[in-house]
């Protein structure tokens, strides 16, 4: 029956069709090439946050397998739903980090952008209008320089260590908890009739913005001799201690276990304990990043500055680091109220 139906039909089409099946056969993906390109699609996700990105995922699977509802029903009407549902048990913070995993998982596994849905970013942005971020607190200049002055060392050293690298370099927690010790390099010398400072090199080179960042440390940072804390710190480490460079500190000695991140966080809650300031407990690890921020813009750094110091590459994320304090607010208020000195050149006024 199958040779009686192929003479009825005219052989340029039996060729083309010939044709066609030629080549989708060698068109044909092969399944090493699928599983490589499977491979590389999961790569354009976070490796560091790969397996909270997963959760976000099943947790949204888990709400719509419970409703009933298939993969081809993922559309912004039930996306609206979700989030609507979502809202009752989360800040809107959070809300915005939990959409931010989804977009990302949906497109990667599904292939559906939900960036494009105006009804759900917009739905986000309204519930997150009364909402206020709580910052994490600072410490101003003369409270570190008090406590690196007055808190002893045989049980601050490391404290001390941890807060002038934290404040120098606007560093997060993880990237001073996985500082190397090579990282860490003492710069400076003397030639003849030519005193350099001496001053501490220090590189982060795995950072949360993939952006390698260094600093320095100079000899008379905070009013104190700061290198000279650091090399001490240094020398206490013992020959058997492994690359990381904080190790931990108890009563005057360095011992071979390394420091937790845990314990590099609650360096501010230290600092502020010991100065008597209330409530110590508020005072976290991301305090150390914000007070260097917040410090050299009050010295005069512009937001550029402040930008490539901190490695942002956002002006509004490198904005809300920055606290306004007490002495940014008195010279603005010295601009605009206080009268210029006698012979001061004047514009006219518009």
């Amino acid at each position: 029956m199958r040779l009686l139906i192929c003479q009825h039909i005219p052989k340029n089409l039996q060729n083309r069709h010939k044709k066609m099946n030629d080549n989708a056969e060698s068109f044909s993906i092969p399944a090493e090439i699928k599983q490589e390109a499977q491979e590389a699609t999961l790569r354009l996700l976070p490796a560091k946050s790969k397996r909270v990105y997963e959760k976000e995922m099943v947790e949204f699977d888990n709400w719509r397998k419970k409703r009933g509802l298939g993969e081809r029903a993922i559309t912004e009407e039930v996306l609206l739903a979700y989030f609507f549902n979502v809202q009752k048990h989360f800040a809107a913070s959070s809300m915005w980090t939990k959409y931010s995993m989804l977009k990302s998982m949906l497109k990667v596994h599904k292939g559906i952008d939900i960036s494009k849905y105006g009804k759900l970013t917009s739905y986000l942005k309204v519930g997150s209008r009364k909402y206020k971020t709580k910052k994490a607190k600072i410490l101003e200049r003369n409270q570190i320089e008090e406590f690196l002055k007055n808190s002893p060392d045989v049980e601050y050293l490391q404290v001390k260590v941890v807060l002038i690298l934290g404040v120098a370099g606007a560093c997060q927690c993880n990237e001073l908890t996985f500082l190397d010790i090579s990282d860490v390099q003492d710069k400076g010398c003397t030639y003849p009739f030519i005193i350099i400072m001496h001053h501490l090199y220090v590189l982060i080179p795995d950072t949360k913005t993939n952006i390698s960042r260094s600093f320095t440390v100079m000899e008379e940072a905070f009013s104190v001799n700061a290198v000279e804390m650091c090399r001490k710190y240094i020398s206490l480490r013992p020959k058997a201690a492994g690359r990381r460079f904080f190790l931990r500190y108890v009563d005057g000695k360095c011992t071979t276990q390394h420091v937790g991140i845990n314990t590099i966080s609650k360096t501010f809650s230290k600092v502020a304990s010991f100065l008597g300031l209330p409530d110590p407990e508020s005072f976290t690890g991301h305090g150390m990043r914000r007070s260097s921020a917040t410090l050299l813009a009050n010295a005069g750094g512009d937001i550029t500055t402040v930008k490539r110091h901190g490695g942002w590459k956002s002006t509004t994320v490198a904005e809300n680091y920055i606290e306004e304090s007490l002495f940014s607010k008195m010279a603005i208020a010295e601009k605009i109220q206080v009268l210029p000195n006698v012979g001061e050149v004047v514009g006219p006024c518009s």
